[in-house]
């Protein structure tokens, strides 16, 4: 067996991150019934943190009668029998739980077993006469409980379909709660396993979980009806309580505006509401409910509380003590804060995210480490500076990730290689003897920090180890835990704060930036046009690009055929777009982020320094052989604006900006410099836009009111549910953490991108103006795009994400096709089913209300694809399609890359610092004239972002990349699916999973797909395996995996 240390030491093994979730399933998972059904249970392994913690293991004779009166059900004629019946059948009744064994753990339960197809219901069966129960260690180490004991049923109930289940407070009426991982009835002829996966609060009353056969509400037993009724009822509330304070162990899901992102009650902290109006339209998050401010804004949580989480949507207690769970509010902040504060940054700090004992120790640790340091980082000092950012990550072999082409061997006025900048370089406490930046912390120093952080992460499922033992048990983990004591570690233990914390990020693994994968053996790639293009269809943000089809004078841009046809092989503008019109293949592709410019005009008087927000367009043409071969994509022409530009160029539009041409500006040493500014201002653009709409909004956002509308109207027992939970695991409690430290006021997507405070804003208006939930399926994404042939539904060219994302799409098409057709016998079977319809309807009115509420679609046909309810299975295979490629493919798409492709900040800098010199200025002149490679470049990183900055952005985006130990990947099954016909069909899916994985490794090794392989021409880069929809992956940043949900 392995022990705890080991568990903790080997954790990044993809092995184990498996066997954490599926461990114990021989002993645990397995349903052999009467019939021969399996059932797996979905996996959730040392399970989400409760807010409190129990007492004493007693139950007073008032509660027992009241819970004897509560079990009886509103069923008249109902019968039951107990631990006592002269006429009963003793069973083998065994209650598991992931979580650990402190204070009362397993104590005050009590449990009503339900017949699945007579009237038939036990007595109340309390556990306290059971033997007390026992610690489990499971094979990976992981520690629970296991409480058993004999219980006699009725002879004549023989087919378990659900279990009554209640926690009792404490004597003195304290709140207790427990985690049900499962409840084992077992006979002389049968075992019956009930999932729970839950937790119990005595503030609760009785919980109903049910066996895991799917039923339709048309088909469910009769027994059982009643119970799916009113458990649909508790998570609903009423009109009057849905709207009350969301606290401790409510279980209520209803819908609430962003309101709730403002950092401060005045000032630069307040932002306004998003949702609820026509200029600032957004999807509805989940209600917390603390009462408003008189302008509106949600009051923030209590000193010392975080934000309201129903219990069962919170990361697990392995994703919460992970590398990328509560990480983004803990180590991250703190990361991020070491660095700002010793700079001399403090404005830059968001370090008041963090709880007042965690910032104390944080300034307390940094006053000692870096005491009067005076750096205040503003530049790089070239682009070798830029490297060695990862220089102490690659040690010996930095040299291999300096570029040798970077300039034109010819050049009169710079050398070629990057690695001839010099070897002095300014000091920096940041900075080691030869150079390389180093943002981590004296080890000791770092310790401390870690220690502060890692009190945030172990949650209160250790944090309250107060309660006393259930009947003299007591784990023996907690020997020397001292309940009452002021810090979490003496509380814990010794042993129990090492299971707690053994996994939580360290401060210094944040501030470790290895060699991203688009430089590793690839110094060459990243300043060519031919990886910027190849990045468009294979990189980290490659679902914006379209097809060119309109000239750009029609929607107001300055682009003309002057600007590009140099580098059009012979073709002109106009030639080129007619073709693709008419239905030739595009050879003219653009990406538009114009709207970025929103905001310009309110934010004239509130320009945050530091910060300018560029809007932009990029036009590329896909290169031939003349054989019909394609080469690869070129950008040709790039047009930028700021706020300035419009009142510097009066002549010019608004809808236009200044027009960069490759043809005219690459020819020209002096002017590449420009050019290459130009690519590395829009790559801004796209990280804005990425981060802000492709990320946040397309999955993150939308989402989540298709979650609380399921919660709210379709049962645990409905097979839509079995089929769609695992698409939004973790997906609340990461919403939750985003708004509370990444999204909001002075979080670090304002601090770190040229939006600034705008950004949340620039989300809302893009929500508005594109968002359609018709066009979010990803055939007919593409298709709007102009992306594939309309004949066959093929990629135009080479285009990785859509290749392999259609893939993906079409298994699960396929899955959920055959997997409802299981259920839903005809079309009548969708129309009415009340809970479906039910979950539908909500999800538009509630979950989305703005778009056709304030006049922005023309039609419900417009938003959502069709009018009214679900009409066919056909159309609710798509539906759920939708949802799900959403929350897998897409998600997986634009986020597992981000490490990989921006953290190196020349290939994707988040920041914009200065407006883009326009031909005639002052700043154009400066660049063109300065001698390339040192003053260029030293230039040129005054408009990029600072070495603050991108160490926040590659601690972040670090984060964000790194796949969980537990993560649920889409090549591993839905244990929540239990009749065989349905494993059936999650088994087939599995396999396409795996099938897809041999066939992305042969498309990644064919040289003739060249947005995989290599670049098409002046190729000195190793290939770059395109590999961000491969189903699987370990633990880490590994640029794979494709989860179920949206997760991190």
């Amino acid at each position: 067996m392995a022990s705890v240390t080991g568990r903790i030491t080997c954790l990044g093994d993809n092995a184990l991150k498996r066997a954490n979730r599926a461990a114990s399933s021989a002993h645990k998972f397995q349903l052999t019934q009467s019939t021969g059904g399996t059932l797996r249970k979905y996996r959730v392994p040392f399970q989400q943190t409760p807010p409190t913690w129990q007492g004493r293991a007693f139950i007073t004779p008032g509660e027992s009668a009241q819970a004897e009166e509560a079990a009886k059900g509103s069923r008249s004629g109902a019968t039951s029998a107990g631990n006592g019946s002269a006429t009963g059948v003793t069973w083998k009744c065994s209650i598991r739980s992931t979580a650990p064994l402190l204070g009362d753990t397993g104590a005050r339960l009590s449990i009503v077993v339900i017949d699945t197809h007579s009237e038939l219901r036990s007595a109340v069966i309390t556990l306290d006469s059971w033997k007390p129960p026992k610690e489990v260690t499971r094979s990976d180490g992981t520690v629970g409980w296991l409480r058993e004991g004999a219980i006699t049923l009725p002879a004549e109930l023989k087919d378990p379909g659900a279990v009554l289940v209640r926690k009792q407070a404490e004597k003195n009426g304290a709140q207790s709660q427990d985690y049900i991982d499962s409840i084992q009835l077992v006979n002389a002829s049968s075992v019956h396993t009930i999932n729970a996966n839950s937790w119990v609060s005595s503030e609760q009353g009785w919980r109903v979980f049910f066996s895991g056969r799917a039923y339709l509400p048309k088909d469910t037993p009769p027994t059982l009806l009643d119970e799916r009724r009113k458990e649909l009822k508790d998570l609903q509330g009423t009109p009057e309580t849905r709207l009350e304070e969301r606290k401790g162990a409510d279980r209520i899901y209803w819908y609430q505006e962003y309101n709730d992102l403002s950092s401060g009650k005045t000032g630069k902290l307040v932002r306004p509401k998003l949702g609820g109006s026509k200029q600032l339209p957004y999807p509805r998050r989940l209600a917390t409910n603390r009462g408003n401010e008189p302008d509106g804004r949600e009051k923030p949580p209590a000193k010392g509380q975080k934000f309201w989480l129903q219990m069962d949507d919170r990361f697990s207690f392995d994703k919460s003590s992970d590398f990328n769970g509560a990480a983004l509010e803990g180590s991250l902040a703190a990361a991020i804060s070491a660095i700002a504060e010793a700079a001399n940054a403090k404005g830059r700090s968001p370090i008041t995210l963090l709880p007042t004992l965690v910032i104390g120790g944080v300034r307390q640790v940094l006053g000692t480490v870096l005491p009067g340091v005076e750096s205040p980082l503003e530049n790089f000092e070239n682009f070798k500076d830029v490297l060695a950012m990862f220089k102490k990550a690659s040690g010996p072999g930095f040299k291999a990730i300096l570029p040798t082409n970077l300039y034109p061997a010819d050049s009169t006025n710079g050398a070629s290689s990057a690695s001839n900048n010099g070897s002095s370089h300014a000091s920096s406490a940041f900075k080691s003897v030869d150079g390389a930046w180093d943002f981590q912390l004296p080890e000791e120093e770092a310790a401390k920090i870690d220690e502060h952080t890692a009190e945030m992460n172990v949650g209160p499922v250790y944090d309250s180890a107060t309660g006393t033992p259930a009947n003299t048990s007591r784990s023996f983990a907690a020997y020397d835990s001292q309940p009452g004591a002021t810090r979490a570690k003496e509380r814990l233990g010794k042993r129990l704060w090492n299971v707690a914390t053994g996994n939580s990020p360290r401060i210094n693994n944040l501030l470790y930036f290895t060699v991203p994968r688009v430089l590793d053996g690839r110094p060459d790639a990243w300043h060519t046009d031919e990886e910027f293009g190849r990045q468009v269809v294979a990189g980290f943000n490659p679902c914006t690009v379209t097809a060119l089809k309109d000239l750009p004078e029609s929607f107001g841009s300055a682009i003309r055929g002057e600007h590009i046809e140099a580098d059009l092989q012979g073709s002109t503008l106009e030639q080129l777009v007619d073709a693709a019109k008419k239905g030739a293949k595009p050879r003219l592709f653009m990406i538009d982020y114009w709207d970025l410019s929103a905001f310009w005009e309110a934010a004239a008087n509130e320009s945050s320094k530091g910060m300018v927000q560029h809007a932009g367009r990029a036009i590329f043409y896909l290169r031939h052989d003349g054989k019909g071969h394609d080469k690869g994509l070129i950008p040709v022409a790039i047009e930028l604006a700021h706020p300035k530009t419009h009142k510097e160029n009066p002549d010019l539009p608004r809808t236009a900006g200044i027009v960069y041409s490759r043809a005219e500006l690459s020819k020209d040493t002096a002017t590449l410099a420009v050019w290459r500014l130009a690519k590395m201002i829009f790559k801004s653009l796209d990280s804005s836009f990425h981060q802000l709409i492709s990320h946040w909004n397309r999955t993150h956002c939308v989402l989540e009111p298709f979650f609380i509308s399921m919660r709210r109207n379709i049962s645990v027992m409905h097979p839509v549910h079995k089929l769609m939970a695992p698409h939004f695991r973790y997906t609340l409690n990461i919403n939750a953490n985003a708004r509370s430290s990444l999204i909001n006021a002075g979080g670090i997507i304002e601090r770190s991108f040229s939006a600034g405070p705008y950004a949340m804003r620039l989300a809302s208006v893009v929500y508005g103006k594109y968002w359609n939930f018709a066009t979010e399926a990803l055939p007919e994404d593409l298709k709007a795009r102009g992306m594939v042939d309309p004949a066959t539904g093929k990629p135009w060219l080479d285009y990785p994400y859509a290749t392999d994302g259609l893939d993906v799409w079409s298994a699960l098409s396929s899955y959920f096709d055959k997997y409802l057709r299981l259920y839903y016998t005809s079309d009548k079977d969708v129309l009415d089913d009340t809970e479906l319809q039910a979950w539908w309807a909500e999800a538009k009115t509630e979950g989305h209300p703005d778009l056709l509420r304030f006049g922005l679609r023309q039609s419900e046909e417009q938003l959502w694809g069709f009018k009214g309810p679900i009409p066919s299975v056909s159309r609710l295979v798509t539906v759920l399609t939708t949802i799900a490629w959403l929350a897998s493919g897409h998600h997986a798409a634009v986020n597992f890359g981000q490490y990989d492709f921006s953290s190196f900040i020349l290939n994707a800098s988040s920041l914009v610092r200065k407006p883009m010199p326009a031909p005639g200025d002052a700043a154009y002149k400066e660049l063109t004239t300065a001698r390339a490679r040192t003053s260029q470049e030293a230039i040129m990183m005054t408009y990029l972002a600072d070495p603050l900055t991108a160490a926040t952005v590659s601690a972040t985006v670090k984060l964000l990349s790194a796949h969980a130990r537990d993560e649920h990947t889409l090549d591993e099954d839905n244990e929540l699916l239990v009749d065989p016909a349905a494993r059936e069909a999650n088994e087939g899916f599995i396999a396409a999973m795996k099938r897809l994985e041999t066939d992305i490794e042969m498309r990644n090794a064919d040289a003739a797909n060249w947005a995989r392989f290599g670049l098409a021409d002046r190729d000195t880069a190793g290939p770059m395996p395109y590999t961000l929809l491969t189903p699987s992956s370990q633990a880490g940043v590994t640029m794979r995996g494709v989860p179920y949900s949206v997760s991190i």
